[in-house]
């Protein structure tokens, strides 16, 4: 059997489009006020975000999965593109593609996965790297645009040479977790996001210039690792250690930056299986 790389192609784009949008709404608040960004950022996180759920519904009822990758592809370098008109007006349609690359990458690396997380997290790690990076380098000129347009048409070229697969019904599995296991997790991540909130942001934000690429760089390691390593094994095992683990740095190593940044990498590591039990 043929390796598929789609996940790699649609996790580069991932990458790019979060690269694109870090990037277009950290220029626009260095351009203008924050009541005037915070209004826009707002209105891309509508947009990019909430969009998802009716760009899933409209993939879902017409299971057009080509025509999907088609927008993802036609809005990301229109964002790029835009942004030498009108910075808002980018920044929207950066939205667009947003909800578009989400949606029909997370369906494409679905499919492709057959039951493993490794895959997944081959998808969903470069976009946080993207976002970090797009932030940092906000307002340092137009070769990002101009540099993002080149990568989407050489991503274009490696997801559309061949036809992408027809979509698929998702067939009803075994739950991996009971009601019990969803407590517990619920209970956990609440822990751990209080600890990442009031200690990890405000501590590397103080005491470190770069400190959000080293988060991005944690983030990006912990959700690829954690995909591959979950497969091994297994989701349940990994999840109760992977969240464990992650409060435990956070609590015990709140003034040593390589105790929190792998409490961020144990945290994020779970996003690619997260993914895959959504779609059980």
């Amino acid at each position: 059997m043929k390796p598929n790389f789609q996940p790699i192609w649609w996790g580069l784009l991932h990458g790019v489009n979060d690269l694109v949008a870090g990037f277009l709404l950290a220029d626009y608040l260095s351009a203008h006020s924050y009541q005037q960004s915070f209004m826009l950022a707002s209105l891309y996180a509508i947009i990019g975000f909430g969009g998802q759920v009716p760009v899933g519904f409209w993939l879902d009822r017409t299971r057009r999965l080509q025509l999907a990758a088609h927008c993802s592809l036609f809005f990301l370098p229109l964002a790029a593109a835009l942004y030498f008109v009108s910075p808002a007006a980018a920044i929207i349609a950066a939205g667009i593609a947003s909800a578009f690359v989400h949606v029909t990458g997370g369906v494409v690396c679905l499919q492709a996965a057959e039951g493993k997380t490794g895959t997944l997290g081959l998808f969903t790690a470069p976009g946080v790297l993207g976002l970090t990076a797009g932030g940092l380098l906000g307002a340092t000129g137009a070769w990002i645009p101009l540099l993002t347009i080149g990568a989407v048409i050489f991503i274009a070229w490696g997801i559309l040479r061949k036809p992408l697969p027809p979509m698929l019904q998702t067939a009803g599995k075994e739950p991996v977790l009971d009601r019990h296991d969803h407590v517990m997790l619920v209970i956990l991540v609440f822990m751990c996001f209080r600890s990442f909130l009031f200690d990890v942001v405000n501590y590397i934000a103080e005491h470190y210039e770069n400190g959000i690429l080293y988060m991005g760089i944690s983030a990006f390691a912990g959700k690829i690792i954690g995909g591959f390593l979950a497969d091994r094994i297994g989701i349940r095992r990994f999840l109760y250690g992977s969240l464990l683990m992650a409060l435990l740095l956070f609590q015990f190593g709140k003034q040593d930056l390589l105790a929190l940044c792998g409490g961020i990498a144990c945290l994020q590591s779970s996003v690619p299986l997260t993914l895959l039990l959504m779609s059980r």
